[in-house]
């Protein structure tokens, strides 16, 4: 990548928390498998039993109707984590990898009649129903040109927590662990852009608030998509 096509790069990651393509090596996927199977043991691990609750839990809400933890980004300020990072449209996305619910690879999406240009349809995993997302024209609306959006090649699904939302992406890049100083962390809220929780500088990259964006899609607004 030039040095002029960095500049545009940051200068856009810039204006996300303000208001040429790379090459791509071969993606190892071995290490994420293994990351996401320690994930999700850590997620699904039982509680001692000190200290388990000693009052009933309620039945567990339906995928589409969970709600995330409010705070979980304040997690990722207080120590190294790990994340993913992918790419759309010549943008690099990171995700933490904890909030990260699996990858697939694109299958048949069903369109749904009546949605935002975002929601692409279903697609069918396991007999599992999942929401797709048209990433670029989620994150950058602004910049996704005819010529651009003809150019788009999603190859994977990338579902987030355990939600049924995945995000369409075009390149897994790798995984690799995060330190919260690395990060320009977003400074209160961003009214157009919620679901951004900072940006990644040494790699020009845009650090996904995973619970809030899984708020914005479950609410199908609040933010500047079209």
């Amino acid at each position: 990548m030039s040095g002029s096509s960095d500049k545009a790069m940051m200068e856009y990651l810039n204006a996300l928390l303000e208001e040429e393509k790379k090459p791509v090596a071969e993606f190892d996927h071995e290490p994420v498998k293994q990351l996401l199977q320690k994930a999700t043991l850590t997620r699904e691990a039982p509680k001692p039993a000190s200290e388990a609750s000693p009052t009933p839990r309620a039945a567990p809400k339906p995928a589409s109707e969970a709600s995330p933890k409010p705070d979980a980004m304040q997690e990722y300020q207080q120590g190294d984590f790990q994340a993913l990072f992918f790419r759309v449209a010549g943008l690099t996305l990171a995700v933490p990898l904890k909030s990260l619910g699996g990858i697939h690879t694109v299958g048949k999406i069903s369109p749904l009649i009546g949605k935002p240009k975002w929601f692409r349809g279903i697609m069918t995993e396991r007999e599992e129903k999942l929401q797709v997302v048209d990433t670029a024209r989620w994150v950058m609306p602004e910049k996704l040109t005819p010529e651009l959006e003809q150019s788009i090649d999603y190859q994977y699904l990338i579902t987030l927590n355990d939600s049924p939302w995945g995000l369409l992406c075009e390149e897994l890049v790798d995984s690799e662990p995060l330190h919260p100083d690395a990060i320009q962390w977003r400074k209160g809220v961003n009214e157009k852009r919620p679901w951004l929780a900072g940006v990644v500088r040494e790699r020009m990259c845009a650090l996904l608030d995973v619970n809030a964006l899984i708020t914005l899609l479950n609410n199908g607004s609040g933010h500047i998509q079209k």
